[in-house]
């Protein structure tokens, strides 16, 4: 079974193209992101698992979605706050 939504990765990422390749021999499929121009913006292996399991599924749109985020740089003060905490990434200037 398929829980890919593409209305959800669709709404979630507009204005972004949102295109899924052919299956891979490993039975992934690659989603690729890609701006008006059609200059690829992101592109991810979704495994057969996460495609599979609605569950799995949305913590993958979820981590594109905060991927993008950090790569543009509008990441909110409280999930940098929290990575921080995590020792998830380090500040370049002592604080």
């Amino acid at each position: 079974m398929e829980a890919i939504n593409l209305d959800l990765i669709e709404k979630t990422f507009h204005p972004l193209r949102v295109s899924f390749g052919q299956r891979r021999p490993d039975g992934g499929t690659v989603l690729t992101l890609a701006d008006e121009a059609d200059v690829t913006a992101y592109s991810r292996v979704i495994s057969p698992a996460e495609r599979s399991d609605p569950l799995l599924f949305n913590a993958v749109v979820e981590d594109v979605r905060r991927e993008l985020s950090v790569r543009s740089g509008t990441l909110s003060a409280e999930m940098r706050k929290a990575l921080k905490e995590q020792d998830g990434i380090l500040p370049y200037a002592p604080t």
